[in-house]
């Protein structure tokens, strides 16, 4: 079996649970929600996306080459699956992993595979069903090792060949698509504006200086930890980060000491 996932941490659970199984795992580093996935396949599409991250977001260098790394390793991977291979796709309720399960499918689509998926949301709902406790996971990231061991022996769905095509296509359009910002909603995959998450950032701002009036600045990483917890679309805290600083740069917020990190300076609402 050959199990393809998305999004670091995920890769690392789910290499922690096989870790004693001959099957193997081939994870994605890269968040497809997210700035330029045109040709992300391809070389230029990598140097394209990569240089992206590097210019927009307030991480090393050295981090993001890594990333680079793993990322053209595991396409390298990819193409070398055989015919006849058992392929597992692990996904959420989310467009980066919903993205990835799509771009997976038409990187396949010559290969005579069988191909089925686990979708870690409802894989959840079905595993809490007869507990008090309701667990809405946003991303696979979320599931604990034990989880997972869990799903990958009862959550397991085939893709018939019509989801196939389906997922091909879609996949074969996103590669050729030139937004920066994609979220899932009801069930598709959208393109969406840059500023997409900003009123939701100025408003979760608001709240917080609502709450502590005694201080004129709220740590950037208090709002960004508000703005995760609570939003209904997935993404990572240094998306967050980066709309915060383009709100700086545009006067809708105002800050207090270093931007180099999301941990040097304080915020608030103009």
């Amino acid at each position: 079996m050959i199990h393809l996932i998305f999004e670091r941490a995920a890769t690392g659970s789910l290499k922690h649970v096989l870790r004693k199984q001959k099957d193997k795992i081939i994870g994605f580093p890269i968040d497809f929600s997210v700035g330029p996935i045109t040709n992300i396949h391809e070389k230029n599409g990598m140097k394209n996306y990569f240089t992206w991250l590097k210019s927009s977001y307030r991480i090393g260098w050295g981090y993001f080459k890594e990333d680079q790394t793993a990322y053209y390793q595991s396409l390298l991977e990819l193409s070398e699956i055989e015919d006849g291979e058992q392929v597992t796709i692990w996904t959420c309720e989310n467009a980066a992993e919903q993205i990835g399960l799509r771009i997976s499918c038409y990187l396949l689509k010559n290969k005579e595979v069988e191909l089925s998926f686990i979708n870690t949301f409802y894989a959840m709902q079905d595993y809490m069903k007869h507990r008090d406790v309701q667990v809405d996971i946003g991303h696979t990231a979320g599931c604990s090792p034990e989880q997972l061991a869990h799903f990958y022996k009862h959550s397991t769905c085939p893709i018939s060949e019509e989801m196939k095509s389906n997922y091909v296509q879609d996949g074969e359009r996103l590669l050729s698509d030139k937004s920066i910002v994609r979220s899932w909603w009801q069930g598709e995959i959208v393109d969406d504006l840059e500023t997409r998450d900003d009123p939701f950032i100025l408003a979760c701002a608001t709240r917080l200086q609502n709450e502590n009036r005694h201080v004129a600045f709220i740590n950037a990483t208090s709002v960004i930890g508000e703005v995760l917890g609570n939003s209904e679309q997935s993404f990572s805290d240094a998306w967050i980060e980066y709309r915060i600083r383009s709100l700086i740069h545009f006067n809708q917020l105002a800050y207090d000491g270093n931007l180099q990190s999301m941990r040097t300076y304080k915020i608030k609402v103009v």
